[in-house]
């Protein structure tokens, strides 16, 4: 299957999940959940973060609200959160949102505005600088967690990733890591299908 054909499915795929998804509206960005968890819950914790950030962080609030037009709560593999410029749009996995405090949660929100904002401003995002790209958004995160009251398991979590090797960004690590996890979480597919899909990862 071609890069191309593999794109224009991947398009339509997303397109049919948003149209299914539960979703809620927060100054302007939409905010939808497509999983098999509660999808109530799952919306009201994203919403509790993005309120965490405005709470504590205006300017902050307000650059996560100019960055996304969405922000879409369905399965990664992998990740936690990942920025999609082209959609303008910030991805989170339910099931981290379902595991995690409301400010584990919130500084996600603030690693993936920082690296719209880098986008915007020209710096790619490749593996040659990936590593150099992630220190930067992991420092916005701990400027943010800095902020928040009580909160020193994070601010010992992002501390801990900011000691992480170079390598751990790399284009074969990476992709490892995806098929890794692509193997072992099924994100509500079935087995048929999550096979032909893991063949393509």
């Amino acid at each position: 299957m071609s890069r191309i054909v593999r794109r224009k499915i991947q398009q339509l795929v997303d397109f049919t999940l948003l149209r299914l998804s539960k979703s809620t509206e927060v100054d302007g960005v939409w905010i939808g959940v497509f999983s098999d968890g509660d999808q109530h819950e799952v919306l009201s914790r994203v919403q509790g973060a993005l309120a965490l950030i405005k709470r504590h962080d205006a300017n902050r609030y307000e650059r996560v609200i100019a960055s996304f037009d969405r922000i879409w709560i369905s399965y990664l593999f992998g990740a936690v959160g990942r920025y999609l410029p082209e959609q303008k749009r910030c991805q989170l996995d339910p099931l981290f949102v379902l595991s995690s405090p409301i400010e584990f949660i919130a500084s996600t929100i603030v690693h993936e505005a920082t690296h719209a904002r880098l986008f915007n401003v020209g710096i790619p995002y490749s593996f040659e600088n990936r590593h150099r790209v992630e220190k930067v958004c992991i420092r916005q995160e701990m400027l943010f967690a800095r902020r928040i009251p009580e909160a020193e398991e994070l601010r010992k979590r992002i501390s801990e990733k900011l000691l992480l090797d170079p390598e751990v960004w790399s284009k074969e690590t990476s992709a490892e890591r995806l098929r890794n996890a692509f193997v072992k979480s099924d994100g509500g597919l079935p087995k048929g299908l999550r096979r032909r899909l893991y063949k393509s990862v």
